[in-house]
């Protein structure tokens, strides 16, 4: 059977496909931070909580942001849902149907997540030690749950000669972890939510240095550090992950497209940068490199979608029906509820300071 011939017809779209990919770009890259910020938190505090160690380890730093992240759950659902809708009007005949064909895993997200969302509060408000580590143990495993559900999903999106798989398995629960790629591309996101994180939790500390507020015995240099050793094994896990790609598309980004190889080498070199600054205990030019890193990372995944995809689609066989004043009031709300959840945010994280301070 020819592949192709299962892609579904994609729809019109009502702007410049340049547009929306521009806006995935973003809107992803703000997401995957809020999220590798939340999820990293989460693995760092839990470890922490269960090997039970001294007031000086990581845990600490990660317990006082405790009530930050959970504002930050909330900011990156709002992300989430932004980055996606971008996704679908490009990819969405792609999209779809994977989602179909792992259906019941896709779907067990949104009550999942729900229950995450509260099992985080309940890991913040309990007063029973033995209870807040079962709501973050709970609250983290759904996390890595759904990144993994989300890793299947944008691998088998790519990989149309795969949806066969349907007429053997009409059930729903059709996975890719079969294919080469698959746990490197999970794995690098787990190690990256570590590494993230590393930089929140020195922000968060710095941020209670210049309140004057009393140290828990960890400095700014334990979440750089965090990030340091998470990046020094990233740089393996990504090389892992290169080589993993099938070999046309993994030299397009050794040397077979210009723009690709330059766009990797330019992200490994600010890695490399990125941790001798952390060791060297360069905050603010940890975060520069952590940012520049991450929007780069976003644009080689956006190519590497391309390559995957180039034999069954590309932008310029989507029809283009301009509908520039719906898109204009839908950007327009889009920027309202960004900022709407913004000034909640700064609401309740102000208002919990003291709390967290504690």
């Amino acid at each position: 059977m020819n592949p192709t011939s299962l892609v579904p017809t994609p729809d019109a779209i009502p702007a410049p496909a340049w547009l929306f990919w521009l806006l995935g770009i973003v809107m992803f890259a703000l997401h995957i931070l809020v999220i590798n910020t939340l999820l990293g938190s989460s693995i760092i505090m839990l470890v922490g909580r269960l090997v039970r160690k001294k007031a000086e380890t990581p845990v600490v730093l990660a317990q006082n942001t405790a009530v930050k992240t959970m504002a930050l759950f909330a900011f990156g659902i709002n992300l989430g849902v932004a980055a996606l809708l971008f996704l679908q009007v490009l990819y969405g005949h792609f999209m779809y149907t994977s989602s179909v064909l792992m259906a019941v895993y896709w779907i067990l997200v949104i009550p999942l997540l729900i229950l995450a969302y509260y099992a985080g509060y309940l890991h913040i408000r309990s007063t029973s030690p033995t209870i807040s580590i079962v709501a973050l143990s709970v609250s983290t495993a759904i996390l890595l749950y759904i990144g993994f559900v989300y890793v299947n999903n944008m691998t088998l999106m790519l990989m149309p000669e795969k949806w066969t798989a349907y007429f053997a398995n009409r059930g729903g629960t059709v996975l890719n972890t079969s294919d080469p790629i698959f746990w490197p591309r999970y794995v690098h996101f787990l190690v990256a939510s570590v590494a993230v994180s590393g930089v929140f939790l020195a922000l968060v500390q710095a941020h209670r240095a210049k309140k004057g507020i009393a140290s828990t015995g960890l400095k700014i240099v334990t979440g750089l550090h965090i990030y340091a050793w998470a990046t020094c094994l990233q740089v393996l896990i990504g090389l892992w992950f290169l080589l993993s790609l099938p070999k046309d598309i993994m030299m397009s980004f050794m040397g077979g497209n210009l723009i690709h190889t330059i766009i990797l080498a330019l992200g490994i070199l600010l890695a490399l940068g990125a941790i001798f600054m952390a060791f060297k205990g360069k905050l603010k030019a940890t975060l520069y490199h952590l940012l520049a890193i991450v929007f780069l990372m976003v644009i080689n995944r956006a190519n590497l979608r391309s390559l995957y995809l180039k034999e069954h689609f590309s932008f310029q066989s989507l029809e283009l029906s301009p509908q520039y004043g719906v898109l204009a009031l839908f950007l327009l709300i889009l920027l309202i509820g960004l900022g709407a959840v913004y000034y909640m945010i700064k609401i309740v994280t102000k208002a919990n300071q003291g709390r967290a301070a504690s």
